[in-house]
Formats: structure tokens, C-alpha cells, sequence
């Protein structure tokens, strides 16, 4: 009995950063560090540059994400993140997932 709370919870997490990461970007582009540091700011779902950059690169090959490198600033260029057009929708319908799996849980919850 029991299981793996930490590879069961690694797994879940994985899935809620790509979450994540869309609705941060659709806010605005952000290049890679700025938007660690905004998951940051949101609690401990990102262990940092390690987890988000492989989920860049994966919404991009996607195409969920779009990205430009930008050299406005001294300095190295950024390579500025943006939600496509099939990344809004991706994001919509996986909230719309996300929505009906959290009231499915509180319904279990209230009535267990």
C-alpha cells in the first residue's frame, strides 16, 4: 500500500508548470528568467531555470509559443516567449480540464 507521493506529485507538477507558463505568457511575452521569476513568485511549482526552459522549448517546438530574440537592452539579447494563436486555445480548453477536474475534486471532498 502507499506509493510514490514524490514521483506521483513530480508528475502532477509537471503538467500544472506547462499550465502555468501558458497563462503567465499570455499576459505578456516575457524572455526565460523574467518568467522563472514570476512562477517563483507564484509558490513552489518550479524548481527554477532547470524545469521551466525544457517546457519552453517543448511548448514551442508545439507551437503553442513563438519566440524572438530581442537585443534592446546592453547586455546579451533575450529570447523573448509569446502565446501563439493555437497556445490561447490549447490554454482555454486546458482550463476549461482544469475547471471541471478541481470541481469534481471539492465535490469528492464536501461529500466524502
Amino acid at each position: 500500500m502507499g506509493g510514490d507521493f514524490e514521483s506521483y506529485s513530480a508528475q502532477l507538477r509537471k503538467g500544472v508548470v506547462q499550465l502555468l507558463v501558458l497563462q503567465v505568457l499570455s499576459a505578456e511575452p516575457l524572455y526565460g528568467y523574467a518568467l522563472v521569476k514570476r512562477l517563483e513568485e507564484l509558490g513552489e511549482f518550479v524548481a527554477g531555470e532547470g524545469t521551466v526552459y525544457p517546457v519552453l522549448r517543448r511548448l514551442e517546438a508545439d507551437g503553442l509559443l513563438s519566440a524572438v530574440w530581442v537585443n534592446d537592452v546592453p547586455g546579451n539579447p533575450r529570447k523573448y516567449y509569446a502565446v501563439t494563436d493555437s497556445g490561447a486555445s490549447f490554454l482555454s480548453r486546458t482550463l476549461e480540464e482544469w475547471d471541471r477536474i478541481v470541481a469534481a475534486v471539492h465535490g469528492l471532498r464536501e461529500a466524502g
